[in-house]
This record gives structure tokens, C-alpha cells and sequence, in this order.
């Protein structure tokens, strides 16, 4: 994606969830591309980004609930990623009200807010493949049958069913990005229930052992963090997808996740000289049936209409997150 040429208008975007693990990563690539940014936080502790360009960021605390603070949000906004959500799977299982009130209402608050001031934003939402269910074909596109079987899931799919439907009536413009498993080193995530390949990663560079449920045969589609803050780029430079459809980010290889953690730790003993033990146990009882999938998507679409598509494969990216986590603290070693 181009920055913006000398003496062109400086575009501003404005990021929600902006401290978490996605927005942090989107927000240096798009402030390395010459956008101005608006993060918002619902907390006044958000850290602020290490950047010689402090004057094109504004760090912003609101209630997304809040339609007045859309209001002020969207006020000579280019577009709007909304990242923030509660991405806790047995959270929203265990409340499903309050995963509505914290997830959803953002969204209708959004939509009342475009619609009163007329302005039509482009609104890039962060979805989730896992919305297609436990039980489809591989590859998955946005064709695959919506089937979702969480709360979380069903919630996701209301928000993109509410951004679709307001981009028909001309209150906003919108499209969902639906994310596949998303890895790689940066913003610790808030959320110790997602993010498995994370996980077992950071305790592979502190030499610590390995959980594997039950044979580890279910496959998985990882997509690098790098790749998935270009996508949102490649959205927010190409205003025709935001069109009220959904888009599969994935990086279109599936593996299994025994060979996903054998990769691991083949990677910790390449750079700790420390054997990382694999424990196979038992998948829990109370394992919910989304976390019993097979996925591998196919984000051809995307790639159509914006010419991104995934860069880093799996073994590269591995191998990045060891690298980084060496430069900002001292790995394992087992000599």
C-alpha cells in the first residue's frame, strides 16, 4: 500500500481496540504509510505507539455504546476499523447478554451515529471464519454456508448482518474482514483463551513444555499477524470492497496441529539448543465442538479486488516470532 504523496491531504483513520493485538500492528504500518490515526481505547492506560510522527496520532478513551462518541469518532474520519471486542469464546457461552451488550451495541451505536450525520464511512469490521461452524468442505470462502455454533460466533455474524444491511439503506459503507487463525509476534493479547500458536510459542522460548490435545490431527489455517495488518491496509486503500460483504482472510495452507507444534519446537532447539517436550493429553471434556474443526480458507475474492494475498507461510513465521522474542529478551538456553 502507497503512503500519500507530498502536499496530498493526510487521511485520518480511526482504529477501535487500538491497544490490542491486531490494532497494535495495524497502527504502525498504517502511521509508516502516511495516515493520521485516531486509537481508541476503553481504558486511559493504553500505551501510546513509539514513533517519531506523535502529531498524526490522537489517543482517544470512549464507550463504543455511546452513539455521541461514534459522532466525534467519525468527525473528518477516512475510515473506521473497528477491532475492539470481547474475544473470550466461554465468556460470551457463559454471558451471552452481556457478550451482546459489549460486542453488538457497538455496532447499532455506530450505525445510529453514520446515519444521523449523513457522512456514509467506510467501516472495516474484524470477523471470523470460525462463523461458517464446525462441519463444512475445505477450502472455505464467501460462499461456504454460514452455520455458526457459539454465541460468539452468532454475535460476529449480527454485526456483520447489521453493517451489511446499513450499507444497502446508505448509512455507512462496510465490509467484514473474517480472520483464520491469526499468529505472530507483538501485542501480548488480553484474551488468554485465544491465540493458541501464540501460546505454545512463548512458553517454547521460555523452554517450557508443549500441551497437545488428544492426537492433534485437526487442521488449521494460520495467518501471520504482518499479513493480516496488510489486509486491513489493502481495505482501507480500496473503498469498492467495502460493498457490505465479508472476505476470508486466511493463508490458504492447512496444517495439522501436531505438525504445528513439532515446527516449534524443532525451531526452539534450532535457536536454544533446548529440547521443547510435546505433552499429549486428553482433549478436555468440556472442549466446545468449534475448537473440533477442520479449516482452510480461500481468500481468492480479497486478492481480486485488492491484490493482497499472504506472504508469510507458516515455518517463516515461526521462525520470525523466535527472532523477535531474541531481541527483547533473552531466549531459554539449554547449554
Amino acid at each position: 500500500m502507497m503512503g500519500h504523496g507530498a502536499g496530498a491531504p493526510m487521511k485520518r483513520i480511526v482504529i477501535t481496540g487500538a491497544r490490542g493485538y491486531i490494532g497494535t500492528a495495524l497502527a504502525k504500518r498504517l502511521t509508516d504509510a502516511g495516515y493520521a490515526l485516531r486509537l481508541v481505547s476503553r481504558t486511559s492506560d493504553a500505551p501510546r505507539m513509539a514513533t517519531e510522527c506523535a502529531t498524526k496520532i490522537e489517543y482517544v478513551q470512549t464507550d463504543l455504546r455511546d452513539e455521541a462518541a461514534w459522532s466525534e469518532l467519525m468527525t473528518n474520519a477516512h475510515a473506521i476499523v473497528h477491532l475492539s471486542s470481547r474475544t473470550d469464546l466461554r465468556a460470551a457461552e457463559a454471558d451471552p447478554t452481556g457478550d451482546d451488550n459489549i460486542n453488538i451495541e457497538p455496532v447499532r451505536s455506530l450505525i445510529r451515529a453514520a446515519a444521523q450525520s449523513g457522512a456514509r464511512p467506510s467501516v472495516i469490521f474484524a470477523s471470523t471464519v470460525t462463523i461458517v461452524g464446525n462441519q463444512h468442505d475445505n477450502l472455505v470462502d464467501e460462499r461456504t454456508p454460514d452455520r455458526p455454533c457459539s454465541v460468539y460466533d452468532r454475535h460476529k455474524l449480527t454485526c456483520e448482518t447489521l453493517l451489511r444491511e446499513a450499507t444497502v439503506h446508505g448509512q455507512l459503507r462496510a465490509c467484514s474482514l473474517r480472520l483464520s487463525n491469526v499468529y505472530g509476534y507483538g501485542q501480548v493479547s488480553i484474551n488468554a483463551n485465544r491465540g493458541i500458536l501464540n501460546v505454545m510459542l512463548a512458553r517454547a522460548t521460555r523452554g517450557e513444555a508443549l500441551t497437545l490435545f488428544g492426537n492433534g490431527q485437526y487442521i488449521r489455517d494460520f495467518v501471520h499477524l504482518d499479513d493480516v495488518a496488510e489486509a486491513f491496509c489493502a481495505a482501507v486503500a480500496n473503498e469498492r470492497v467495502c460493498d457490505g460483504r465479508h472476505y476470508v482472510i486466511a493463508s490458504g495452507q492447512g496444517h495439522a496441529l501436531t505438525e504445528v507444534f513439532e515446527l516449534v519446537a524443532q525451531e526452539a532447539l534450532l535457536q536454544t539448543d533446548q529440547r521443547i517436550e510435546i505433552r499429549r493429553v486428553p482433549e478436555p471434556p468440556d472442549l466446545h465442538p468449534i475448537e473440533r474443526r477442520n479449516f482452510v480458507g480461500n481468500s481468492r475474492l480479497f486478492h481480486t479486488l485488492t491484490n493482497w494475498q499472504p506472504r508469510i507461510d507458516l515455518k517463516t513465521g515461526i521462525h520470525d516470532y523466535f527472532t523477535r522474542a531474541a531481541a527483547s529478551a533473552p531466549l531459554a538456553a539449554g547449554r
